[in-house]
């Protein structure tokens, strides 16, 4: 086995050492290190959104407060948190694992064979690399970007630490026209009313993860931490993305299924809770009491109010299940021989216990889930009359599914790592990779693969 491996970079990994070589240009062009005449003759065009040019903040939002509005109006949504999260752990799988791609299969997937070098497994423990990973898809499923946040030695030869920042707390500085990415990412829990120099906010520099972040970060002498961008692009942004799932925000479903919670609850509480009308014929009470005309108002009331008592014991509650009602009539003084009924019950609909809006409530449950591009049974049951949660077959596919068309994010939260790699020396053999588990049928064990495939 060849025991002196060479980079892209111009760096060398000698196996038999376990050590990164520097061979500046002793290989010139047979190196695999383009000779400077083969070099790129420009940089690849970055266009800039003049909005972001003024001032010394570019402002996320008309009023800088795009992620905490989009966070007030989570905060009303029993189905948009929840899901949100649901994604990220889904996503983050069983967390962030590392190998080498020692074969390939004839369909095509990888042989991935994990291995353990003890520098890789001090940074993985310094930098919590497990919160790292959750966190960054964290911001990538509620805002579509994530800031993660390097740290370099006072040699600057080594990157000694990663962690990543809320990115609801971040906003990039300015951007000058032509500039590839802003100058730097402004950190605060203070927005909108933050500023940089306040004494709550940090200022950090921004490397360009798109033109050679590695020598860009040797030469740069900025300081000794720098935020790496990440961000799932969206058509029509320059600069902060914005998460598939936001146009639900603007279509007014949401508005329809925070609306039909609060409608409930105030007819719940201001509600007339009336059962029965109980209808009595006027000449009821001259039949019954003789001297009716000669009482009282208050005495009348009084009659009245012990007729109605002795009604409700008899038709309200358990103690009236099972009792017999008594059908009273009279006779009529108009109609010799005829009777009048004296008392006519008819129960009152209760149109809480008809289920009012719940059609309207599943559709709008629906509009959102689909918003969030999530199965609703993987997360639960779909609001409304069937409340079904699909069976574990209709569970196993989706889930697969997901995993399956969810690579992309997980190799952005990894393209720091290779950042990391090549910057430290590291094997440049190394692959990172998500461990994700795949269910399969009840008959089969439940597979966990760090390449999830379709």
């Amino acid at each position: 086995m060849q025991q002196l491996v060479f980079s892209s970079n111009g760096l060398g990994y000698h196996r038999g050492l376990r050590a990164a070589v520097r061979l500046g240009g002793a290989l010139g062009a047979a190196s695999g290190a383009a000779a400077p005449a083969k070099t790129g003759g420009a940089q690849p065009t970055s266009p800039v959104d003049k909005t972001t040019t003024t001032g010394v903040i570019a402002p996320w939002g008309p009023g800088n407060d795009f992620p905490q509005q989009v966070m007030a109006e989570i905060a009303k949504s029993t189905i948009i948190g929840p899901v949100l999260d649901w994604k990220t752990r889904a996503v983050y799988g069983e967390g962030i694992i590392y190998g080498k791609v020692i074969d390939y299969k004839p369909d095509g997937s990888e042989i991935f064979q994990r291995v353990k070098d003890p520098v890789v497994e001090a940074f993985f423990r310094k930098s919590k690399l497990t919160r790292y990973g959750f966190e960054g898809i964290q911001g990538l499923q509620y805002f579509a970007n994530a800031f993660p946040e390097l740290i370099v030695s006072r040699d600057r030869s080594l990157i000694t630490s990663l962690c990543i920042q809320d990115t609801s707390f971040c906003r990039y500085s300015a951007q000058a026209a032509g500039q590839a990415v802003p100058a730097s990412v402004h950190i605060s829990a203070n927005w909108p009313a933050a500023q940089p120099g306040d004494g709550y906010t940090t200022t950090v520099p921004v490397l360009d993860p798109y033109h050679d972040p590695v020598e860009a970060l040797r030469a740069d002498k900025r300081g000794y931490k720098y935020i790496y961008p990440l961000s799932l692009p969206s058509p029509g942004q320059a600069l902060y993305q914005v998460a598939a799932w936001n146009p639900i925000r603007k279509s007014g479903w949401l508005d329809v299924a925070q609306a039909i919670p609060e409608f409930k609850k105030q007819l719940f509480v201001n509600q007339l809770s009336i059962k029965y009308l109980i209808e009595v014929d006027i000449r009821y009470w001259d039949w019954k009491y003789p001297d009716w005309k000669e009482k009282k108002e208050d005495q009348r009331k009084q009659i009245i109010g012990e007729e109605l008592d002795a009604f409700e014991e008899t038709m309200s509650g358990t103690n009236g299940a099972g009792k017999t009602v008594m059908a009273v009539t009279m006779p009529d003084p108009q109609n010799p021989g005829g009777t009048i009924k004296v008392f006519t019950v008819t129960a009152i609909d209760d149109k809480l216990k008809s289920g009012m809006y719940v059609e309207d409530s599943q559709e709008a449950s629906s509009h959102i889930y689909t918003a969030l591009q999530v199965d609703p049974t993987l997360s639960g049951i779909s609001p409304g009359k069937g409340m079904g949660s699909g069976s574990g077959s209709d569970k196993r596919v989706a889930f697969n599914a997901f995993v399956a068309t969810h690579r992309f994010h997980q190799d952005l939260i990894l393209e720091v790592l290779y950042f990391i790699r090549d910057y430290n020396g590291w094997n440049p053999e190394l692959e990172f990779r998500f461990l994700s588990p795949q269910i399969n049928t009840a008959d089969k064990p439940t597979e966990q693969s760090a390449n999830p495939t379709p």
